[in-house]
């Protein structure tokens, strides 16, 4: 069917869809950016729409909110969903006020540019290109769009959270070593994130963020527990509970702190043969493809030249 419409028909086409989408991201645009002031006028009491208005007033002011409501309900995340990616973004270290707009804005350029390039380069290069192909290509383009900045932000997550586990042993020698010598907890912490600042820049970022929450008067196990949450590790999330228990039963921090490091340090080592075994595994598809090939033809090469120059 959509093969049949004349390469007219199908500009029209393409550039109606990009007219919807224009519309569409306006409409979230507008949506975005009065999104807070209505939230401040919520929190502060102060209703944004006054008693007493004329029926000409109402009549201008309706229809813009009719659109802020209907682009909200289409596009525009509630609460929860804006404090999940916030989350997310300040787990992949985007930590700015800017960094949640900046997001939906790559989100947005990334459903819409593609189509923008792909309406020039058949405009342009490609006339006779088939409608059904073009649009295909356009529904490709738009679930590429759709999913890339989410996937993404997860590869910069995974990414992180491995830098993490590679330098929290180091962060834990650090400071039982800090502790051991006399300092307080949050002393510790400070030189701690100084000191692994070259080596590991994402636990010293979240060291920094914990030491501040410390300073602006959060309590150390929820604290603790959000840096857990940030760097999204195991380990993380069991030093907070070890340091919540010695500090509840009155136990000594340093020798706690002692058997944790050296627990850290050993699944480290785990993890390092379990690598290491598993490189065999691995290595034997391009052995196959590669490799082994290329041995069979330096062997039997030789013998093939011998045995074309004795029969030819």
């Amino acid at each position: 069917m959509l093969s049949n419409l004349a390469p007219n028909h199908a500009f029209l086409l393409v550039t109606l869809f990009l007219v919807v989408s224009l519309t569409g991201a306006a409409v979230v645009i507008r949506s975005a950016l009065s999104h807070n002031k209505i939230m401040s006028r919520r929190l502060a009491g102060v209703p944004s729409v006054g008693v007493k208005k004329n029926r000409r007033t109402r009549s201008k002011a309706a229809t813009p909110n009719m659109i802020e409501k209907f682009g909200q309900h289409l596009t525009l995340p509630g609460p929860e969903e804006i404090s999940r990616i916030r989350f997310k973004l300040s787990q992949a270290g985007f930590y700015t006020v800017k960094s949640i707009p900046i997001f939906y804005a790559v989100r947005l350029v990334s459903l819409l540019l593609p189509q923008f390039v792909l309406l020039i380069y058949w405009g342009l290069f490609a006339n006779n290109m088939a409608t059904k192909t073009l649009v295909q290509i356009s529904v490709v383009l738009i679930v590429v769009g759709l999913f890339a900045p989410g996937l993404f932000l997860r590869h910069h997550i995974k990414k992180r959270k491995m830098q993490a586990r590679d330098g929290f042993p180091d962060m834990m020698d650090l400071l039982l070593a800090c502790i051991e010598a006399g300092l307080g907890l949050d002393a510790a912490l400070n030189n701690v994130s100084k000191e692994l600042g070259k080596r590991f820049p994402v636990i010293q970022v979240n060291l920094d963020l914990l030491n501040l929450e410390l300073m602006a008067g959060r309590t150390r196990p929820d604290a603790f527990k959000n840096f857990a949450e940030r760097l999204g590790l195991e380990e993380a999330s069991a030093l907070n509970i070890m340091l919540k228990q010695s500090e509840e039963m009155g136990s000594s921090l340093g020798q706690a702190l002692r058997t944790f490091s050296e627990e850290m340090r050993s699944k480290r080592m785990l993890r390092a043969e379990e690598k290491a075994m598993s490189l065999p595994a691995k290595m034997t598809v391009p052995l196959i493809l590669f490799i082994f090939p290329t041995i069979l033809l330096m062997l039997f090469l030789p013998a093939g030249v011998r045995l074309s120059g004795a029969f030819g």
